[in-house]
């Protein structure tokens, strides 16, 4: 039987040892996700022309007003896409996601000829809020393959103060 001191230092070796290997299993799913999401080899080098973020009127249906990159919890906005700015023979859809990585709004997936009527993408406010979460939301026009995304052709930032 060993010292108190050669137990101590088995059981802290072995503690370290279950940390590295736990360590190397998340980076491994990692690795494996980042693989399967970021396929190599698909840059198309395509970019989407991201207009704008404006004001929204969603009892209209119309944005006014300049473009910006911040608004106040009681204003709704939307992004505005060029979809002529992307080949045809791509299928791709757009996105909001807020802070939390949920999505908020979205058009598509389709052709960029089939989502032509739909280039205001406004951010839906929550059921049961009256105003959008304060935080930082994204923007995201993506291209996608067998109904995986695996580029990003365009993307913007929008701040929603607490105020």
């Amino acid at each position: 039987m060993g010292s108190v001191t050669d137990i101590q230092l088995r059981t802290l070796y072995r503690t370290l040892l279950v940390f590295a290997t736990v360590g190397v299993v998340i980076l491994a799913i990692g690795l494996i996700q980042f693989a399967y999401f970021e396929r190599p080899g698909q840059a198309s080098g395509v970019k989407a022309n991201i207009v704008g973020v404006y004001k929204y009127d969603p009892a209209a249906g119309q944005t006014t007003g300049p473009d910006r990159a911040e608004y106040a919890r009681n204003e709704e906005f939307a992004a505005v896409v060029d979809w002529s700015s992307i080949p045809s023979n791509l299928t791709v859809d757009a996105r909001w996601y807020d802070s939390f990585g949920s999505i908020e709004g979205e058009v598509g997936p389709g052709t960029p000829a089939g989502l032509t009527n739909d280039k205001v993408v406004p951010v839906q406010v929550p059921p049961g809020y009256h105003f959008v979460l304060p935080g930082r939301y994204t923007f995201v026009v993506e291209r996608l393959q067998d109904g995986v995304p695996v580029e990003v052709l365009g993307r913007r930032f929008v701040l929603v103060d607490r105020t």
